[in-house]
């Protein structure tokens, strides 16, 4: 996509007189739609009318959009797109006609000139859209400008737009720092020199602004920021306020992760209605059954992108303790890399020191994993892969008094997760929890009253 022509240089364009830009295709696939914006020095080049007669979709096309400064009455405006200094046009064919014409006019406009000065004239959306299914185009953009000063001022020689070039990654990680380079960038007046470097982080009305006299710059995609596609702008000047305009798009990538809670006993087999069965004899509690209940925490990368760091918690507001008691090296809490199919099969990833046990309010079981890289596993958690935390209950009360009327018992056992993409808690970040019930059914035996709960 072209603008045509690449630029009017004159002294004689004065102000008050007018200038007429096209916007071109040139060796085009088919395409049945379009959605093109312009941007130029709104006190430089005023009043822009839009025409669009002579268009490649022909005379079936339908304005679908037509804003000018963000305004007018076809004017649908869009949050990342319209704006000041911005001509927008949206066109389709409804008949799917004169779609193959790979070159042609998409719309032209025509400026009054304001003042004497610079104006660029940037494509800042080059979206086009082929039929029946609506595929978007890749498209290349090449500039324009227009411009009725000289630099130096009365040396008759026109002033030329900087070159402005800076490298971006295509895409990266929210909450992870970004450097952006623009060295290449230059001037193509005599003795010019670039002078300042503004760049804007844009994603739909999210805007973000940093002016620099340095090519280098570093911006943080807070963890916040909404994910999907950016663009990151630059507009440098030189000595003379010169400016040029470059756009590349940038895909922001969030973090994902899910958790689940689920119970099992101790031969791993899954708890029927997640219930456990006590036993009262003389309004005593004889015996429970199963005897251990094992609470585990499934933890999966639902993401795109590696996990390197975790902080898991499993709560359980029960009457069970940790069997046994947690010790160094042993003990009742255990972490698995879950990449087999049984849970008796899963490798082994424990590592005591990231793990913290609290009884109160509640019984709380923290791993804090700084960096999986240095677990048994030896490497990020992967888009797809889980992690399992196990803490073994059993239920405290035998041998203690209760009443059968005080069944069924409930206790919530439940996990919540943070994960971030670099080690240290560091990075994009993501969160996720989930809670499951654990039911105690009574039955009372040995005495006159016998008394059995069902939930």
């Amino acid at each position: 996509m072209v603008v045509n022509p690449s630029s009017i240089a004159s002294l004689t364009s004065v102000p008050g007189s007018t200038v007429t830009f096209q916007i071109d295709t040139a060796d085009s696939p088919p395409f049945a739609g379009f959605e093109v914006g312009i941007f130029s020095n709104v006190s430089v080049l005023q009043s822009p009318r839009v025409d669009l007669t002579g268009n490649v979709l022909g005379v079936d096309a339908i304005l679908a959009s037509e804003c000018v400064n963000g305004l007018g009455s076809q004017c649908s405006p869009t949050l990342d797109l319209d704006g000041q200094g911005v001509v927008s046009v949206e066109l389709f064919t409804s008949s799917g006609a004169n779609t193959t014409t790979p070159n042609g006019k998409l719309f032209s406009v025509t400026f009054t000139v304001g003042v004497t000065g610079f104006s660029p004239i940037h494509i800042v959306e080059s979206l086009l859209g082929t039929a029946p299914n609506g595929n978007i185009l890749p498209v290349a953009i090449h500039d324009g400008y227009f411009t009725n000063m000289d630099c130096p001022s009365s040396s008759g020689n026109l002033c030329r737009p900087p070159i402005v070039s800076f490298s971006a990654p295509q895409s990266a990680d929210l909450g992870d720092p970004v450097a952006f380079d623009a060295s290449g960038s230059k001037s193509q007046n005599p003795n010019g020199t670039i002078t300042t470097y503004a760049w804007v982080f844009a994603s739909g009305a999210d805007r973000f602004f940093v002016d620099t006299t340095s090519p280098l710059t570093t911006f943080t995609f807070r963890a916040q920021y909404p994910s999907g596609r950016w663009t990151v702008t630059l507009t440098v000047r030189d000595n003379y306020g010169t400016p040029a305009i470059e756009t590349l798009p940038i895909l922001l990538i969030r973090p994902l992760v899910s958790a689940t809670v689920f119970l099992t006993d101790s031969s791993l087999k899954s708890l029927p209605f997640q219930t456990v069965n006590v036993i009262l004899s003389g309004g005593v509690v004889r015996s429970v059954h199963p005897r251990n209940v094992l609470v585990w925490a499934n933890v999966t990368n639902t993401g795109p992108i590696p996990l390197q760091s975790l902080n898991l918690i499993e709560f359980i507001r029960t009457n069970g303790a940790v069997n046994p008691s947690w010790t160094i090296g042993k003990g009742g809490i255990h972490v698995y890399y879950a990449n087999t199919t049984s849970l008796a099969t899963n490798p082994e990833i424990t590592q005591p020191s990231t793990i913290k046990v609290s009884n109160t309010p509640a019984l709380h079981v923290t791993v804090a994993m700084p960096s999986l890289n240095a677990t048994a596993i030896g490497h990020p958690l992967m888009p797809g892969q889980s992690l399992l935390l196990s803490v073994d209950l059993t239920y405290a009360l035998i041998g203690t008094s209760q009443s059968a009327a005080s069944y069924p018992q409930y206790y919530d056992c439940g996990a919540s997760v943070e994960v971030w993409t670099k080690a240290g808690f560091m990075g994009g970040e993501a969160g996720a929890a989930n809670l499951a019930r654990l039911v105690a059914l009574a039955t009372s035996v040995g005495n006159s009253s016998h008394h059995t709960t069902i939930v």
